[in-house]
Formats: C-alpha cells, sequence, structure tokens
C-alpha cells in the first residue's frame, strides 16, 4: 500500500511544499439509495418536451483556442489562445473569469483584462476530470492531491490559495480505500446544491469498468450514492455526467458494450437509467453531452467512424433539435 501511495505522489505531484489553508475534512454521511432499477427504453417513449429555450451563451474548445458564443454557435469570441492541451477549463457562472489547470497549478484568468492569477500557493496534483465553479464565483471544485493529502480528494480552493477537502477516499465506505480507485469532479449543479463526482477504478479497454456516481450535498454536508456501476448492464465504461438545471436528471457519457459512445438518463427521483437514442442518427457515436439553458435540451457531439463530425441540439425524447456549424466542442452553458 505504502509504494502505491508514493507512486501516486510521483504521477500527481513535481514537488512537495508545507500545506497551507487546508480545512479540517467534515464528518461525512454517506446516504445509500435503494436498489437501482434499470430501464432500458427507446427514444420513442421518452416525453417530448414542447418549449426550446436557447438563450445564453456556450463555451467552445478547439485544437488552438477556447471561445465564448451565442446559444446556438454564432458570433464567437477568443477568450483563451492553447499553447498545450488543457483538459480541465471553465469559465465563471457570468462569464468574468475563466479558469485552467496546468503543470500543477489553478490559473484564473480575467477575460476582460487578460489577468492571470495562481490560486493554489502550494504544489497541487490532479488526476483529471472537470473544473467547476461555485455559482458565485467564490470557490473551484475538482480533484486534487497535496503532499499534506496524496490521495486524490474532492476539494474546493478559493483565491487566498485556501483547500477545502469535501471528500476523500476513506469517506467512501463502501469501496475499498485503494490506491487503484480515483475521486473525478463531473459538474456542480446551478443553485449550488450538489457536486457531482464519480469514484472509479481505471480499467483496460474491452472490460466493465468499476465506477458509482455520487453528489456531495453542500447544505448538509453529506454524501449520496446516486449509481453504483455493478447494479447495472448497460453502461460499460464512463466519461462524463451532467445535472440537469432543475436537478431531476443526470446525462451520463459512457461507452456501451458494443463500445460505441452514447448517452444514458438517470432520473434522480426513481434512479432508473434509460439508454438514450437520437432518432436521426442511431448509429452515430455521441460524446461531451452539455445541457443547455434547459432541463429539455442539450448538446451533444455526433461521431460517425471515430471521427468528430459535427454539434447538435437534442432533447430527452432523442429529437435533433438543431445543427450548429460550430469548429470544435461545446464544453459548457452560460447565462
Amino acid at each position: 500500500m505504502k509504494n502505491h501511495y508514493f507512486l501516486l505522489i510521483v504521477f500527481l505531484l513535481t514537488s512537495c511544499t508545507q500545506v497551507f489553508g487546508a480545512s479540517a475534512t467534515p464528518a461525512l454521511e454517506i446516504n445509500t439509495p435503494t436498489p437501482t432499477t434499470q430501464i432500458i427504453v427507446t427514444a420513442d417513449t421518452a416525453l417530448i418536451f414542447p418549449g426550446v429555450d436557447l438563450s445564453g451563451k456556450i463555451l467552445i474548445y478547439t485544437s488552438e483556442t477556447v471561445q465564448l458564443a451565442n446559444s446556438d454557435g454564432t458570433s464567437p469570441v477568443l477568450i483563451h489562445t492553447i499553447e498545450s492541451p488543457l483538459p480541465m477549463t471553465s469559465l465563471s457562472s457570468d462569464g468574468a473569469e475563466f479558469a485552467y489547470f496546468d503543470g500543477n497549478f489553478l490559473y484564473v484568468k480575467d477575460v476582460l483584462t487578460g489577468t492571470l492569477s495562481t490560486w493554489n500557493r502550494e504544489i497541487m496534483g490532479s488526476i483529471g476530470g472537470q473544473l467547476k465553479w461555485s455559482p458565485d464565483g467564490a470557490k473551484i471544485a475538482l480533484a486534487c492531491s497535496t503532499p499534506g493529502e496524496p490521495t486524490t480528494s474532492l476539494c474546493l480552493v478559493d483565491k487566498s490559495g485556501n483547500i477545502e477537502y469535501l471528500v476523500k477516499k476513506e469517506n467512501i465506505a463502501d469501496k475499498e480505500t485503494s490506491p487503484d480507485y480515483f475521486i473525478e469532479v463531473q459538474d456542480w449543479s446551478r443553485d449550488g446544491s450538489k457536486i457531482i463526482f464519480l469514484y472509479y477504478a481505471p480499467s483496460e479497454k474491452g472490460q466493465k469498468q468499476d465506477f458509482s456516481i455520487y453528489y456531495y450535498d453542500t447544505l448538509s454536508k453529506t454524501t449520496q450514492l446516486v449509481l453504483d456501476g455493478n447494479s447495472q448492464s448497460i453502461i460499460f465504461q464512463i466519461r462524463q455526467v451532467n445535472i440537469s438545471p432543475d436537478n431531476k436528471t443526470l446525462l451520463i457519457s459512457g461507452i456501451s458494450e458494443d463500445s460505441l459512445f452514447k448517452i444514458f438518463v438517470l432520473d434522480m427521483d426513481t434512479l432508473g437509467i434509460a439508454l438514450l437514442q437520437l432518432k436521426q442518427l442511431p448509429d452515430s457515436s455521441y460524446v461531451n453531452p452539455v445541457w443547455s439553458s434547459d432541463s429539455c435540451c442539450y448538446y451533444v457531439g455526433v461521431e460517425q467512424d471515430n471521427i468528430y463530425q459535427y454539434t447538435v441540439v437534442a432533447d430527452l425524447a432523442g429529437n435533433i433539435l438543431r445543427t450548429l456549424d460550430i469548429q470544435g466542442a461545446v464544453l459548457q452553458w452560460i447565462k
């Protein structure tokens, strides 16, 4: 076990310094839901929403730039030039600050002035996942490790460099505390009440992944298990999870047993899972779903023959509402 922890530190951290401003870990209550009801449905049986609201802005990522565009992809404005791949990026809810993680540091750029600041005062590692701003723009959630906490945790970082460890591996009682398992932040609900995260073990290609989906309740400071991946058979490997604006639905991007990227829908009340197929494109792969301003609809990238094709706006019935001319991937909706 010690050897595993040493390897993780070497992998995630380039050097070790004193930990500053780390908050004590709160006592967590783990709530286990009733057994998941696996509902495999076709798009034809899903509810069709009558209204479509495509207001707001969207964040678009290309190989060289990050752009902020209208909700239909028009009038893109450059907000950041990419010098090296940035898998972890996020824009604050007011569109004023752009955050990214690079080389063990969390950087925040003022979109208007271009001023760049470093939020963490110590070396910090991350296994990956998402960066997510709090709705008030005061903190950023990510999976992190530090010299004082060398195993991956669900962390909050503020502009003063303080790190709060919300969930550690030992807080998750239904899995072994093993160096082979990791935490990844996925989403922060728009009302600020829930932080969605994964707890998983990496898997080899073609093997079913061991994963669970949780949320951390920011009000009660408790952790709730939403889905144990072992209780279902339609998601073979998980890639991404997003919570709807009304907190009622999870969009799950994952790989099915046929090795295609698919979208799965999880009802937060019943915990039932639905396989969602786009009616006009039944044999394509769907990647990177992102909720729009309305809980009915989402942006999603379409791939055919492992080549990224275009972005569409679709609803939970599997209807394609609009095809967008976007040269890149939609990462985020901004009000």
